[in-house]
């Protein structure tokens, strides 16, 4: 599709790209299936609690890694060359901080919900104490498996969490309803712990397998790069601002809707992440490649950009048209509470389908550092989605929150586009009518 790729980088992306489509394929299946039996088995104020309990896990493992899962996969693909000792000590450096920072943040959160009284946060203490063991459980395999992926190996990168993962969950809960056992929100937050954990030990095994053969000999003096602490920062500010734009609106609803909405707004956002199914199966191998080819140059980079970016809209129209038709149908499978949803699960999905229309312009801005670029455009993307989501969720309840999303989301991507621009001279199919009249 561009003349401007090497015939290995583009085997890359087709063979990645297939690799992930099958992987995710089959998550997407598991997850649906997961949902609908955890819904089906217990009930919508336990499933809606169970959500918002790990909508705080997310965010507080973000907190932990701290950057260092972007740092892995920007570095790393520079480091597989003869640089085998700056490779080795930089994951088991991160490997080291995670667990720490762990600790230091489940203590430091526990301690504030007992010091502090916090709406919707105070009031279920229990859930979060057990909660804690999944924010380490959960950043540690978020950390390892980009470890994997930095690597190349784009298909162990995601077998854990993509299928094994949502495969453990659906025989947990099903085993569990067939004893009669209560599904609680407590007893689904201890269930999810302990097969995060079972994927934890999965993808440590996969990565200390794959990182024998880079072990520097013995003797061999340890190498050292500078300047990654503001890389680092800049990372976390990067992973903490698009935890945040996934979650701000589902953190807002508790303040003004029941438990049972944010259930029907998770499920409806649940669908509506098909969406951004092609995206993501690009980020599986887009990343080490603008991590590698950083000082090939401008032409180089946009030739990666516009075939990767035609890629993710072909791939996603017909999902798409899939989520118009069939949308009332797979709500109403989860009960007829949740066929409510059905026009925040459009506004969702078009404002999903907007980051393949305008392409992976966030992933150059990080990998070929000028991370500060893309945190900055973040933070910007996070403040409107937080006001609009502020505006419209009182008034509109679940459809306005989803409307806020699609709003938020036209706007981020829209300063992105001419960002990149302007700082990389690398354009987005989207605006090129826009560049061309304007210069």
């Amino acid at each position: 599709m561009e003349d401007g790729l090497s015939g290995s980088d583009r085997r890359r992306i087709v063979r990645g790209t297939l690799q992930s489509f099958l992987i995710q394929g089959g998550s997407v299946v598991l997850v649906f299936l997961s949902n609908l039996l955890l819904v089906r088995a217990s009930d919508a104020t336990s499933y809606g609690l169970y959500v918002h309990v790990f909508n705080w896990v997310s965010i507080l493992s973000v907190v932990v890694l701290g950057g260092r899962d972007d740092l892995v996969l920007a570095q790393l693909p520079r480091y597989t060359g003869a640089q085998h000792s700056r490779l080795v000590r930089l994951v088991r450096t991160v490997n080291r901080w995670v667990l720490a920072a762990a600790l230091a943040v489940g203590v430091l959160f526990i301690g504030l919900l007992d010091w502090v009284p916090i709406k919707t946060l105070s009031d279920h203490q229990a859930l979060f104490r057990l909660a804690m063991i999944a924010v380490y459980l959960t950043a540690a395999l978020g950390l390892n498996q980009l470890v994997l992926q930095a690597l190349n190996n784009i298909r162990l990168s995601q077998v854990v969490e993509k299928l094994v993962k949502p495969l453990l969950l659906i025989i947990g809960v099903g085993l569990l309803w067939l004893t009669g056992a209560p599904l609680t929100a407590r007893v689904l937050v201890i269930l999810s712990c302990m097969v995060l954990g079972i994927c934890c030990i999965g993808v440590g095994w996969l990565v200390f397998r794959k990182i024998k053969v880079y072990v520097p000999p013995a003797g061999e003096p340890a190498k050292t790069e500078g300047g990654l602490t503001r890389k680092t920062f800049y990372f976390f500010a990067i992973s903490l601002f698009t935890l945040l734009g996934t979650k701000v609106t589902m953190l807002l609803l508790p303040l003004y809707l029941p438990a049972a909405s944010i259930g029907v707004f998770n499920i409806a956002y649940r669908f509506a992440d098909l969406l951004i199914f092609p995206f993501f199966l690009m980020h599986t191998v887009l990343p080490q490649l603008f991590a590698r080819h950083t000082a090939t140059g401008r032409t180089y980079t946009q030739s990666l950009f516009s075939e990767s970016n035609k890629l993710m809209v072909l791939l996603s129209i017909p999902l798409l048209l899939a989520i118009v038709v069939a949308g009332p149908f797979l709500l109403r499978l989860f009960g007829q509470d949740f066929a409510g949803g059905y026009r925040a699960l459009i506004y969702i999905s078009l404002a999903q389908f907007l980051y393949s229309v305008f392409g992976p312009a966030n992933t150059i801005l990080m990998m070929q550092d000028r991370e500060k670029y893309s945190a900055g455009c973040l933070l910007v993307f996070v403040g409107v989605l937080a006001a609009a989501s502020w505006w419209l969720v009182p008034v509109g309840g679940v459809t306005g929150g989803a409307l806020a999303i699609l709003v938020s989301s036209a706007f981020y991507n829209i300063l992105l586009a001419v960002v990149v621009w302007r700082v990389c001279r690398v354009r987005s199919p989207f605006l090129g009518w826009l560049i061309r009249g304007g210069g």
